[in-house]
């Protein structure tokens, strides 16, 4: 079959230079991988949704596909997913296969609608980062002392990443563990095992299933400790290297140099070489790395495969393109039903196959990288409408460091805005605060001139504070993250809620770190005299421990040197 391959490719690469022949050849494959496609999805419907693990990736590839999450296929899926989540007891309860499955169920949710089924993601990957073994790694929790399994760690961070594509919380805690345990267990050769003995695998154990799944982890923990935009060149073999992969704080200059934040410094370079190093491995053993058409990991091969190479951006492969290989092979191993058939010893987690060739062949990865704009960005996710913001948020950009959206309705905080505008600052003793003349009809002149901002944020009036905490949130820096988490403390419970929500913008963390926007707002209905003073203290205080904890981590470099980064010691002591 590999002879049979290599010469296909090799007369497809001679054709190359005929004039005319190549976009014939190019629209055939085209035509071919789209009828494969549909010929999976329509078989994949058919599928009788029960309460077996695989429903959760059944689901997703039909959702990865662009089936509706109303559709009546994924409607049946997300209802079996759901019933898993205990709402009452607070627990997601998986049926078998413990993280695999929790991984595809989280994924299922955040496809289909992650504001929606925010409770539920945030159940999973409770139980997700519960099962994290104290090396870092995952394994199966009823099998007692463990080294890590590479492809179970590979799903639990798949899963992981769903969440934080959802905008829940994950602690950076368990991404930087989990970079440690994969270049501890990373053979000296590039490659990974699945249960790695001592923390170094020997070459005999060495799978390219396991080394895809190593690299691709590493590339997920690595898209969300730096996230996207702009990251540098570090893969010579790609034309387009982790371009999507580091997470940048703006210049105040647009001509200086961009700094890196986020996590420890120390963490991108080891991810980038053992990168490197799969890379290698995976290029030198190329045609023999995937397994057999007999073994039941041969489909879940090529799924790793596009994850990994989509997110190291891997463009070929030993000079071939993958991908076109890949098709190639999964086209002609599909059955006139429409199905990637199991073999006998796989059929209990049928469709599987079909499920690993459809996310491949659509290329399900790609799609998970967002697209950007020019603008610098600072955190991750996507953030929720609510006061301030747009309510429909997909058509939202940032251009030239403001907000741009279709809608003109911007929310109630407008109306503030509007009122501000005619009102008058209030008369303050010159020896106590220097006289302010400001014209708040121009709000947009507010925001970036952070000299003003600071100033406003310390006003006696609430309503002063509460613009400049909004405009200290537009101006997106995070270096004036501390000037709001102050304002989390506030007398008035309106400037903290504002200052909360600015910082959930800078952070890109759409629901914050967990925590409730109003505290008094299920209180609102109750027919009973409460103290809410009480309630607003503890919530306060809360939320700017947390804050505070979250910007310590996150903060940029040039504001560290008061003492030695607590994140940096403990990834280099784990190394």
């Amino acid at each position: 079959m590999r002879l049979r391959k290599f010469l296909f490719l090799l007369g497809l690469s001679l054709s190359a230079y005929v004039p005319g022949q190549v976009q014939t050849i190019q629209a055939a494959e085209e035509k071919e991988i789209a009828d494969a496609i549909q010929k999976g999805v329509s078989a994949l419907k058919t599928f009788p949704f029960n309460n077996r693990f695989i429903t959760g990736l059944v689901t997703y590839t039909l959702l990865a596909s662009g089936e509706s999450a109303e559709s009546p296929e994924v409607s049946r899926g997300l209802k079996i997913i759901t019933d898993k989540c205990r709402q009452s007891e607070n627990q997601y309860q998986p049926t078998q296969h413990q993280y695999y499955e929790a991984t595809i169920d989280i994924m299922a949710l955040q496809a289909a609608d992650p504001e929606f089924y925010i409770s539920e993601i945030e159940m999973i990957a409770q139980y997700i980062m519960d099962g994290q073994e104290d090396h870092g790694g995952w394994f199966y929790p009823d099998r007692g002392i463990n080294s890590g399994d590479t492809s179970i760690t590979q799903y639990a961070l798949l899963g992981l990443w769903a969440a934080d594509r959802a905008g829940v919380f994950i602690p950076n805690d368990v991404f930087e563990r989990a970079a440690a345990w994969h270049t501890k267990t990373q053979a000296q050769n590039g490659g990974f095992s699945y249960h790695p003995k001592n923390l170094q695998p020997n070459p005999s154990e060495i799978r390219g299933t396991m080394t895809l799944a190593g690299s691709g982890s590493l590339a997920v923990i690595r898209t969300i400790l730096f996230q996207r935009p702009g990251a540098p060149d570090s893969d010579p073999n790609s034309k387009n290297s982790l371009n999507f992969l580091e997470r940048l704080s703006p210049a105040s200059n647009k001509d200086s140099p961009r700094q890196v934040r986020g996590t420890p410094k120390a963490i991108r370079p080891q991810i980038d070489n053992a990168v490197k190093l799969s890379y290698q491995w995976i290029e030198k053993n190329y045609y023999l790395a995937p397994p057999k058409e007999s073994e039941n990991t041969f489909y879940y091969y090529y799924y790793t495969l596009e994850r990994a190479a989509t997110l190291n951006g891997w463009e070929t492969i030993q000079n071939q393109n993958w991908y076109s290989d890949g098709a190639d092979i999964l086209i002609k191993q599909q059955s006139p039903s429409g199905f990637w058939i199991e073999i006998p010893s796989y059929q209990p987690n049928a469709p599987c196959s079909t499920c690993f060739s459809l996310l491949f062949l659509m290329r399900a990865t790609k799609k998970l990288i967002p697209k950007r704009t020019q603008a610098p960005e600072i955190g991750a996710g996507t953030l929720a409408g609510g006061r301030g913001l747009p309510d429909d948020l997909t058509k939202v950009e940032f251009k030239d460091g403001q907000l741009k959206t279709e809608a003109s309705n911007r929310g109630e905080f407008n109306q503030l805005m509007a009122g501000l505008s005619t009102i008058e600052l209030p008369a303050i003793p010159e020896e106590k605060q220097p006289k302010l003349k400001i014209d708040l009809s121009d709000r947009d002149a507010l925001i970036g001139n952070i000299s003003l901002l600071k100033q406003l944020s310390v006003n006696k009036s609430p309503q002063v504070r509460q613009v400049a905490a909004w405009a200290l949130g537009k101006s997106d820096q995070i270096e004036q993250a501390d000037l709001l988490i102050e304002l989390l403390k506030d007398p008035d419970l309106t400037v903290a809620i504002e200052a909360r929500l600015a910082l959930c913008w800078i952070a890109r963390l759409p629901n914050g770190l967990g925590h409730e926007l109003d505290p008094t707002a299920k209180y609102a209905d109750i027919d009973l005299q409460i103290d809410m003073k009480p309630i607003i203290e503890k919530w306060q205080t809360e939320i700017h421990k947390s804050w505070k904890k979250w910007y310590l981590e996150q903060r940029p470099y040039e504001q560290r040197d008061d003492f030695e980064d607590p994140a940096q010691i403990k990834f280099q002591r784990k190394n």
